[in-house]
């Protein structure tokens, strides 16, 4: 058991304490309080460090703009997608499980408790614990915060204000990457953005100067932002803010390699030397891969599906690249993002999509993992996204661009 919250959470307290003007002790009664009602935290310092630290950075973000009233507020980033995460988690899934696990155990105490309520139609109502609600019966639909277990009908329960009102049993968010720094900046490094709602339905374009909107952390060292429901509708695709001589360095094919403006970028025989050096170590032990950028020229190619029973599609793709005198390296692509990307085609200088070959020069981005193989410790990267660079690229069935527009001195 903890003494005492971790340094991370003191610290955000004491800033959420200051911008809302009250004591940290009562910021911290809050913080517990709020633990409570959303995720059926009893006892905080019994909790693990890991976890206290994202509910803080919750808490903080969440409570200060649900007391404004009003959207929270975002500021301006610009850089560029460069890949995603394959589905979405369920931020819930804790709280839920927790629930139902007191509700098999003890159905009274999780009612009573307000964890748990149960759900029955009557006069055209749903009703909760006996209680009707304002929402009707609709046929065979369940309302929106209903979920069927054994023979009945159950809802997740959030106490505000005093009243047990349900809620979602699932709350579902998912990453993209981002490539970029705050407008205007110029510490670029790689972001996870948090996106909710809509915006997670929505597609993104990688690999091209983007502006968008974001909610920035409240503590420096954290890698995350977070975003607004309408995230999707206020992203912009454009470089208007490079000046003129400046975009021609931001293409894809020179940001992601250059070392000069970001650290992500890793040589593909620095791999195995790179992962302890940026692995990431949770407060409670747990070790991160890391994501870093990478190049190579494409050594395998295997556009043949293979069965993976841990692919949610059931199948995975592989190609391996590299670089003179460095041992091939093994990049994994998973079958959703296979499909949604296109990763064996490139864009040619007139936008049209083409089969790429192999000895054709690829970045990845990707997660950095080793495994070990014959008494060694061998990298492999599973792709969050994979770009060719068209001028490059080894056209299937060729041996290059072979059109007269490469002697024009196109800009790329």
């Amino acid at each position: 058991m903890n003494e005492k919250y971790p340094e991370d959470v003191i610290e955000r307290l004491d800033g959420y304490a200051t911008k809302m003007g009250i004591p940290v002790g009562e910021a911290a009664n809050q913080f517990g309080a709020w633990l409570k009602t959303e995720f059926l935290v009893e006892s905080p310092l019994k909790e693990d460090p890991f976890y206290l630290s994202q509910w803080s950075e919750q808490f903080v973000i969440e409570t200060r703009n649900a007391s404004s009233g009003r959207q929270r507020d975002t500021v301006k980033y610009t850089g560029m997608f460069v890949g995603a995460e394959d589905e979405p988690r369920d931020n819930r899934k804790g709280m839920f499980d927790k629930a139902m696990t007191m509700f098999r155990n003890n159905r009274d105490t999780a009612i009573d408790g307000g964890h748990v309520g149960i759900l029955t139609a009557k006069e055209g109502k749903w009703c909760l614990n006996g209680e009707p609600t304002e929402e009707r019966v609709n046929g065979s639909d369940l309302p929106w915060f209903a979920f069927e277990h054994d023979d009945m009908i159950l809802c997740l329960l959030n106490t505000r204000d005093g009243k047990r009102l349900p809620i979602a049993p699932t709350s579902f968010s998912k990453a993209v990457y981002f490539l970029g720094s705050r407008e205007g900046g110029s510490d670029i490094q790689m972001w996870k953005l948090s996106l909710q709602g809509k915006a997670m339905e929505a597609n993104y374009t990688n690999w091209s100067a983007s502006r968008i909107s974001v909610i920035e952390p409240t503590k420096k060292g954290q890698d995350i932002l977070y975003t607004n429901n309408n995230f999707h509708e206020t992203t912009e695709y454009t470089d208007e803010w490079l000046p003129e001589n400046l975009r021609k360095a931001f293409s894809a094919e020179r940001l992601l390699v250059n070392t000069q403006m970001h650290n992500q970028y890793v040589n593909l025989g620095d791999l195995l030397e790179a992962h302890p050096e940026r692995k990431i170590t949770t407060n409670n032990g747990m070790t991160l891969n890391p994501i870093v950028v990478t190049s190579g020229l494409v050594t395998f190619l295997n556009k043949e599906p293979m069965d993976s029973e841990y692919d949610p599609t059931g199948r995975s793709y592989r190609l391996n690249v590299y670089r003179q005198g460095v041992e091939p390296v093994t990049v994994w692509v998973s079958g959703t993002m296979h499909d949604r990307d296109n990763v064996f085609e490139y864009n040619d200088a007139n936008g049209n999509l083409r089969s790429y070959n192999e000895k054709t020069n690829a970045i990845i981005v990707g997660r950095l993992k080793l495994r070990p193989y014959k008494n060694e410790m061998q990298p492999s990267i599973s792709a969050l996204g994979i770009f060719i660079p068209h001028r490059t690229a080894r056209p299937s069935g060729g041996s290059g661009d072979t059109s007269l527009s490469q002697f024009k001195g196109e800009s790329v």
